[in-house]
């Protein structure tokens, strides 16, 4: 009986193991080459149907071809490196953020169509980063969320493709940057809230003192406040911690702030936030849009889901991250000459989490 048991689950793994592309060819009939073929998209010389017969084979088997064997064969790396820098925030939390793993499938994506490979990590340090970027047989890297030194620094210290994505630089110096109407986004919603009636908001981030994406954000929101002859004043932005456990007192604190000032909406810096504090007023008894407006930026699957739906502003983070890798692909075949920064355009999108005042 023991052997009975032994000999069928050696059976079970042998069926699940991975095959080669020499069983696999034997199987059909046909040579390795053409298997080969198939896997890595040579088609001119083959029938659909022979190439049809052979992916069927593949997914079958679910077979996954030797990364490292291709790249000794081609004498080159077949990886693009994605790096995502969240100082102060435990990893695991940085890759739970909807906007950052919506931008890394979309870029795991586009690499993927490419051919290419994905190796990713969530850096928490400039020294981290540099670290990578000369260690890792990568073919270039996308790195997003840098401030400009950094920026800089890493250029200087790797001689690999770099396309920077939501790192925003000096004026008047350029590199290659893949990036968002943050300012034009932040106007637009603010503008929108104005309409409605509300006078007296809070901006709501996670930066004592703001910049890159979040400091663009807010000459966006200051810009609308002004035309409309509203003063800006530092009382007017609130800061909570990147900190998760730390977050549930800063969410009381905030109400304590927007009920001791009379506000009647908070614009929080991302939607991750804005739904993490529409969960806590839900469950402290405080109505959204009834009692206070919440607002987010980012447009991401939380927003969508929340109720009440959430307003914010979209990005359309698949063209960002096609744009990116583009662009990565242009340095690689040397088809630009001169860096390159995208500006990505924005849209308010309406959802029920603003009260009209008129």
């Amino acid at each position: 009986m023991r052997y009975a048991v032994s000999s069928y689950a050696h059976n079970i793994n042998r069926r699940n193991a991975a095959m080669t592309i020499k069983e696999i060819a034997n199987s059909l009939g046909v040579s390795t080459a053409t298997v080969s073929n198939v896997i890595h998209g040579h088609l001119e010389k083959m029938s659909p149907e022979t190439a049809q017969l052979v992916r069927k084979k593949l997914e079958q088997y679910q077979y996954i071809p030797n990364m490292g064997a291709r790249m000794l064969a081609k004498g080159d790396s077949e990886i693009v490196g994605v790096i995502t820098n969240y100082p102060n925030r435990e990893e695991k939390f940085a890759l739970q953020d909807p906007f950052v793993s919506e931008m890394i499938a979309a870029l795991e994506n586009a690499i993927r169509a490419r051919g290419y490979y994905t190796m990713l990590r969530a850096a928490q340090t400039a020294a981290e980063i540099h670290r990578i970027s000369q260690t890792w047989n990568a073919v270039g890297l996308i790195v997003m969320g840098l401030q400009a030194n950094q920026c800089r620094e890493l250029i200087e210290a790797t001689r690999k493709p770099i396309v920077f994505v939501d790192c925003y630089f000096d004026e008047g110096e350029q590199y290659n940057n893949v990036g968002l109407d943050d300012l034009g986004g932040m106007r637009q919603l603010t503008e929108t809230l104005l309409k409605l009636g509300h006078r007296n908001m809070l901006l709501v981030g996670d930066q004592p003192t703001l910049w890159g994406v979040d400091a663009l954000r807010l000459r966006g929101h200051q810009q609308a406040l002004s035309a409309a002859g509203i003063a800006w004043t530092q009382e007017r932005y609130f800061c909570i911690s990147k900190d998760r456990k730390r977050r549930s007192e800063d969410y009381r604190r905030l109400v304590e702030c927007f009920r001791r000032r009379g506000c009647t909406a908070c614009l929080f810096i991302s939607d991750y936030y804005a739904v993490e504090a529409m969960d806590y007023l839900l469950d402290h008894g405080i109505r959204v849009p009834e009692d206070i407006s919440v607002t987010g930026f980012d447009d991401n699957i939380l927003s969508r889901i929340i109720r009440p739906r959430l307003t914010t502003v979209h990005q359309n983070v698949t063209k960002k991250a096609q744009a990116a890798l583009r662009m990565l692909f242009d340095i690689l075949d040397q088809a630009v000459e001169e860096p390159v920064s995208l500006t990505l355009p924005t849209r308010v999108v309406r959802g029920e989490s603003v009260k009209d005042l008129r």
